[in-house]
């Protein structure tokens, strides 16, 4: 008698254990047959910003321990990067469209030195083991997604109930990507995507990934509070973890003329780069140029408009390090 009594008992905890080992699904923000249409969902995956400031971050890259991240970042490809360990640089990396620094003092996966060179994707391939352009990289940090160059198609839409994403799956000569978008504050925003190359043989292969976490608004825009990169390789160890701590929309970076004159006044580097709270967790093919690349300067422009002096937050210089040449020769 007795066991029988407990047998609905028992048999609605393990109802109840196995759906808590699953989240429950989310529902679209949208009613049957009203989704949005992709080209409205391609038109939010460029960043809405122009440049990023992140003072205090958290990087993780594969199994290696947590550092502290500094990073400021301005579209379509300006950056300057470096990343702490216990207080000290391990190593920095900065670039624009004229060519790349880049200072590793500790890091393993190359020699320490200085190194510099003309544009050149393979630093930032070296440094984080994940396969972007600058412009991706760039676009990424800036709260987007990069997008395939056209010209593609989009071969599905769907909603996913599991992370609340509304998905495109797009087809180029060679490649496809996926697309996710978050609907945050009435808006649709970039929420991360896949990139796979095709190989001879029609397979997929995987270039990159990425997807941003905690989707939520800073100073008129939507940014993450964690974004996750992982390359080709499926290990564990090669993913790429990047928790924010501030983040400066838009900082105003001077005069680059005036700046060039006051190096004391011109760097991001005195900002304060305490920690933030830590959070858990060789070579690939080039990805696709994003579809944003600018055009080639006219014969009809002058030099200094075919050349807009570069801020000196995105060079970096040799002091303290052996001159090493180019990293990508």
């Amino acid at each position: 008698m007795r066991s029988r009594l407990l047998a609905p008992i028992f048999a609605a905890l393990l109802a109840a254990a196995a759906t808590g080992c699953r989240p429950p699904e989310i529902l679209p923000p949208y009613a049957a047959g009203q989704a949005p249409k992709p080209d409205e969902l391609l038109g939010t995956a460029a960043p809405k910003i122009s440049a990023l400031q992140v003072p205090v971050a958290k990087i993780r890259i594969g199994r290696a321990p947590s550092g502290n991240l500094m990073f400021l970042a301005q579209k379509p490809g300006r950056f300057s990067g470096q990343i702490q360990i216990a207080g000290h640089e391990f190593v920095s990396l900065a670039f624009h469209e004229r060519g790349y620094t880049l200072r590793n003092v500790a890091a393993d996966n190359l020699p320490s030195g200085f190194f510099a060179g003309p544009p050149a994707d393979c630093a930032i391939q070296r440094l984080l083991g994940v396969p972007f352009a600058a412009q991706e990289l760039v676009s990424l940090v800036l709260g987007g997604a990069p997008v395939l160059a056209p010209p593609y198609e989009v071969v599905s839409q769907s909603w996913d109930a599991r992370h609340g994403h509304e998905v495109l799956r797009l087809r180029a000569p060679g490649y496809e990507q996926e697309l996710r978008f978050a609907h945050v504050d009435g808006a649709w925003w970039p929420a991360g995507g896949t990139l796979w190359q095709r190989r001879s043989d029609g397979q997929l292969a995987r270039m990159w990934s990425l997807l941003h976490e905690e989707l939520h608004p800073v100073d008129g825009t939507v940014l993450p509070r964690r974004t996750r990169l992982a390359g080709p390789s499926t290990r564990r160890q090669d993913l790429v973890i990047i928790t924010y701590g501030a983040q400066t929309v838009d900082p105003d970076l001077g005069d680059s003329a005036v700046a060039q004159a006051n190096d004391d006044d011109a760097g991001w580097e005195d900002e304060d780069t305490a920690a933030a709270p830590s959070e858990g967790e060789g070579d690939a093919p080039d990805a696709p140029a994003p579809a944003d690349t600018p055009p080639a300067p006219s014969a009809s422009q002058s030099p200094a408009q075919a050349e807009p002096s570069i801020p000196p937050q995105f060079t970096l210089d040799g002091a303290g390090l052996a001159p090493r040449g180019e990293l990508c020769r």
